[in-house]
């Protein structure tokens, strides 16, 4: 067996269950199989992985039989090719089925991914059990001839059981194996929620409560409901309603791994925490409370903690249509102040959840501020505000003392005025406690005050209250905003450290083994301060925030980000995780003779010329230009619709070829005369951008982390080159993807092939220049993910395609690098702060008065980039996105472009105009003439006659992604022709769906060639 790693350890239960066989079977086989498997992994929903040979329709029985996502690895070459081909015939493959040949020395996958697994008896003895536990999560189950095998839980991993981890409020986890460095673990849904949110974890299980205001019709899906979330790959498990307009925003959520505590006016609901399904309700006698409304409520062992009080007002439900980017405070959150009923209670009691009994009940004439709520020591705090604060016996209720001391109550003061940007939340709760003393600050709050928890005394005072507390054994650590943050001695207040650091707006901080979390303060992303070494050293993660009332949570040694409610300048949005990477080395050199992989090849060169749309929009510079003339009419000459719809590229086409790639990880070409099908390719993970071809072969850039060459002929491959540094798969919203992807796509020139490996900079970022014939590595940088350690800028991301301009590779970067620059002689990285290559060219306009270093902060966002006025800039939405979600945009905004010679035609908003060579005496763009018949331009192909533009029609009804339309002269998605010198329409036809985002080429021909959503491709001529 291999080395175990940390928390790697496994419980072993004997089974009568026979081994699998690698025959083939008969389908009604494949499905009794499924459902056997199904049945003892005990879950529908997330992966399930298949080691070894086996029936080829056992994958698809697998994934026919339930919603989970099927993964299989086999070194048999033979048996994989069969998976695939039957999957492929089921539609499923490289969506519901990943099928991957390689030896399972080491299994494909992140560690802890998977929720079942069965190893074949083609596997043999000799195949690692750890490896299997690797890759397995907790409590998942593993088929291993007749053994079942459940992981245990480490016993270093905590849960997140309460809103603020546990009932003291301090937002300290103490799980010992989410450490530094990090690397993703998943990317999932949702992308956007309303506000409030609260989230809690146990049994390796995320459940988030969301609130009742959506600013945007994006976020209204999940008003008012409650979702449970597979904490290991972002899987989505359930989802059911709230009571309506009650505000959720306080500790009335909390879980354990079997059950989820759920509380509103009417009860505490007690939730199945695999299914959602209520199994119990606790409704307070009205003997106990006259009301009965719940405001908050802890957990220890057996016993819950309960107070309420007043019957509240039902908030309004808020269905918002903003149109704007950004998330306005104004209004949000009326009546989140201190008279606000929503918040207190006067009737504490405490429950025996085993008998339903109540142990005790204590009274309060005063109202107890929820907020100020905690339970730390086997004591409850108990806060009224200006009125009293007392300590209360945990076991019976009893007061061990209480303090109307003048002095303490003029040290906590007033409430400020909360509910803003820069301080946060009124409904934030402001106490936390441990063994030696209780603690305000937050929001409310205007000075830091440190009670003793013996007696009740006041012990010190600091004249600056809105600090995020995280109580650590070795002293009180306070993130300030308007104030550099702080260490202080927990008894007397001295600052034993300056942290020369200060937290970014509203977020809460949060705290690890090695670590505390926040938002960066004057610019995007996360701060982390790292503890690791003793000191104190300020790290930027800034690639996505934390979301406003969570901040970073941290469960079962992960840790969690979002989702948002904002358009803030992310490079990823939705729910993110990472894990400990432990020792990875992020930056490592790759060796050609291990990532390269070549294939007998007897295809001659074909002939690729001028005429040829053979790159993403043309060209290298990304032009969309072609010399050819389309016809003064057109017709559809063909359509290909046999794809399942699995968002294709744009097209591109080589001599009578047309080819396209699609998220379904397929290379498709067709025949440009008849549309049919000539062959297909799968490369084992979606394909974003599609191929480019030379003389010398077909290349595309895949998901699976792979650089593929292809015959242009028969789609054999020639060569593969893994630009991943490992074999690392991870879920991104649903699909199975390296975590090096080669999401950008691919550009060849001059017999160099250049693609880009990575999404997030953190994990690194890797650049190739491969010789397009061997596919040996001409030269990489391994290292442009991490250009500076500070908190200023971190590096380049893997956020959109590349583009060559005047011997420069330019890549879309994300939210900070962008475009990112390298020397296409040695792919040195030229973004950096003290030269010319600042890391985009609109700062300066952008951010005229700020300083340099100010500007590399905060990059225009985007994936499609565009040499504009001799300027590589970068627009649009960015590539990890979600499409329906970031229309217009900001940082970056819509933008099309197309050019040839003098001819430059853009697209912006609803506007197609041809651009004149001079600008007015303000130096902006002059338009020669203007066309206004789209409301969404979407493509643009500039012809040597004409120019072609796709996309949804102005005023037409916009249905859903890749949706039906009318055909006639209403329909909502068009393909036009326009005189490229005076912009008259030419001929005009009806698209049945949405067009792909630069899903439009013209052929050799002059037939244009159109992608569609929902995975046909059309072909228009005369």
């Amino acid at each position: 067996m291999g080395r175990v790693k940390r928390g790697q350890r496994w419980l072993w239960v004997l089974t009568l269950a026979s081994l699998l066989t690698p025959t083939v079977a008969a389908a009604p086989v494949a499905a009794e199989k499924a459902t056997e498997l199904v049945t003892e992994w005990g879950v529908e929903k997330g992966i399930a992985v298949i080691l070894g040979a086996a029936d080829p329709q056992l994958p698809v029985a697998i994934a026919s039989t339930s919603d989970l996502l099927v993964y299989v690895q086999s070194a048999d070459r033979s048996a994989t090719d069969r998976a695939r081909q039957a999957a492929d015939a089921a539609g499923m493959l490289g969506t519901r089925v990943y099928v991957e040949h390689g030896d399972l020395s080491r299994v494909h996958l992140a560690s802890n991914l998977a929720d079942g697994a069965v190893v074949t008896a083609a596997v043999g003895p000799s195949f690692s059990q750890a490896e299997l536990m690797r890759v397995l999560h907790p409590g998942a189950v593993a088929r291993y001839g007749e053994l079942l095998i459940t992981k245990r839980r480490p016993d270093e991993a905590d849960d997140w059981s309460h809103p603020y981890h546990g009932p003291d409020n301090n937002p300290q986890t103490r799980d010992r194996l989410a450490r530094a460095p990090y690397w993703t673990q998943f990317l999932a849904e949702p992308w956007y929620v309303p506000m409030p949110q609260v989230t809690v974890a146990s049994g390796g299980r995320l459940f988030k409560a969301l609130g009742h205001i959506a600013l945007k019709r994006r976020e209204w899906p999940w008003l008012n409901s409650l979702v449970a979330i597979n904490g290991y790959n972002g899987t989505m498990l359930w989802k059911r309603s709230l009571k309506p307009g009650f505000m959720v925003h306080r500790n009335t959520l909390i879980a354990t791994p079997s059950t989820v505590y759920i509380a509103d006016d009417q009860s505490c609901k007690l939730l199945d925490a695999s299914s959602g399904e209520v199994r119990d309700e606790i409704v307070v006698p009205q003997e106990v409370d006259v009301d009965g409304v719940w405001k908050w409520m802890a957990l220890e062992e057996e016993t819950l903690y309960v107070l309420v009080g007043q019957k509240e007002k039902i908030d309004t439900i808020i269905r918002g249509e903003r149109k704007k980017p950004g998330w306005p405070w104004r209004g949000l959150g009326k009546g989140y102040e201190s008279e606000y009923a929503w918040g207190f209670g006067r009737t504490l009691f405490a429950m025996d959840l085993k008998q339903r009994e109540i142990n005790w009940i204590y009274r309060s004439e005063e109202p107890i501020d929820s907020r100020a709520l905690c339970l730390a020591e086997g004591r409850i705090y108990v806060y009224s505000h200006q009125k009293y604060l007392a300590s209360v016996d945990a076991s019976n209720g009893q007061e061990l003392w209480r303090t109307t001391d003048s002095k303490l109550h003029a040290a906590i003061a007033e409430h400020d005025r909360a509910q803003t940007a820069s301080k946060g939340f009124a409904s934030s709760t402001y106490v936390k406690a441990n063994d030696k003393g209780v603690f305000f600050a937050g929001p409310q709050r205007t000075r830091l005050v440190a009670v003793s928890a013996e007696d009740g005394t006041l012990m010190w005072e600091y004249p600056h209250g809105n600090f995020q507390l995280i109580l650590r054994e070795d002293a009180l650590y306070a993130l300030g905003r308007r104030e550099t943050s702080k260490k202080f001695d927990y008894r007397t207040g001295e600052i034993l450290a300056d942290l020369e650091c200060y937290r970014g707006n509203c977020t809460r901080a949060t705290g690890t083994a090695d670590s505390i979390f926040t938002r960066g303060y004057r610019h995007t992303g996360t701060m982390r301060l790292d503890l690791s070494s003793g000191a104190v050293e300020a790290r930027r993660m800034p690639l996505m925030r934390p979301a406003c009332q969570d901040g970073v949570l941290i469960a079962e040694g992960l840790l969690y980000w979002g989702p948002w409610m904002c358009d803030c300048n992310h490079s990823l949005v939705g729910l993110i995780s990472l894990a400990s990477a432990d020792d990875f080395e992020f930056s490592q050199q790759a060796i050609s003779q291990e990532r390269l992989q070549t294939f007998k090849s007897t295809a001659t060169a074909d002939t690729i010329d001028e005429q040829d749309w053979s790159s993403y929009r043309g060209d290298a510079q990304r032009s969309a230009s072609s010399p050819v003339n389309v016809p003064a009419r057109a017709q559809q000459r063909w359509v290909f619709d046999r794809a399942p719809a699995v968002d294709p590229t744009a097209p591109v086409t080589a001599g009578d070829l047309i080819l396209w790639g699609a998220r379904d990880g397929i290379i498709r070409a067709c025949d440009a005369e008849s549309g049919k099908l000539r062959w297909s390719t799968y490369t084992g993970g979606a394909i974003r951008f599609p191929p480019e071809v030379t003389a010398d072969g077909v290349y595309v850039g895949s998901g699976d982390g792979w650089i593929y060459c292809l015959e242009i002929a028969t789609g054999k491959t020639r060569w593969r080159f893994r630009a991943a540094p490992i074999e690392r798969k991870i879920l991104v919203h649903g699909r199975l993807l390296s975590t090096w992807p080669v999401g950008g796509g691919i550009l060849v020139d001059e017999g160099v092939v250049y693609g880009a490996a990575g999404i997030a900079s953190y994990d690194g970022t890797h650049v190739y220049a491969l010789d397009a014939r061997t596919g040996d590595i001409r030269w990489q940088n391994n290292t442009s993910g991490s250009l500076a350690r500070s908190d200023l800028v971190t590096g380049v991301s893997v956020q959109g395609h590349l583009l060559l301009h005047d011997g420069k590779l330019y890549l879309a970067g994300g939210n900070v690098v962008s475009p990112a620059i390298y020397d296409t002689q040695d792919g040195k990285c030229l973004n950096t702060i003290d030269n010319e290559w600042l890391n985009e060219p609109l700062a300066e306009e952008r951010f005229p008065s700020k300083p340099k270093e100010e500007m590399f902060r905060r990059s225009p966002r985007g994936r499609e980039l565009f040499l504009v006025d001799g300027s590589v800039r970068v627009f649009d939405q960015l590539l990890y996105s979600p499409p329906k979600y970031q229309r217009p945009g900001y940082f970056g905004g819509h933008f099309l472009q197309a050019n040839a010679g003098d001819a430059v035609v853009r697209g912006t908003g609803g506007r197609v105009i041809r651009v004149a060579s001079t600008p007015d005496e303000n130096d902006k763009p002059v338009a020669m003439w203007e066309h206004l018949d789209f409301g969404y331009p979407r493509a643009l192909a500039l012809a040597a006659n004409a120019v072609l533009v796709a996309g949804d029609r102005k005023g037409g009804e916009i249905v859903g992604k890749g949706g039906a339309s009318e055909t006639g002269d209403d329909a909502p998605f068009l393909l036009q022709a326009l005189n490229v010198e005076d912009g008259t329409l030419l001929w005009s036809v009806p698209l049945p769906a949405r067009p792909v985002s630069w899903g439009l080429a013209i052929d050799r021909r002059g037939r244009a060639i159109v992608t569609l959503e929902d995975g046909r491709v059309l072909a228009f001529g005369s």
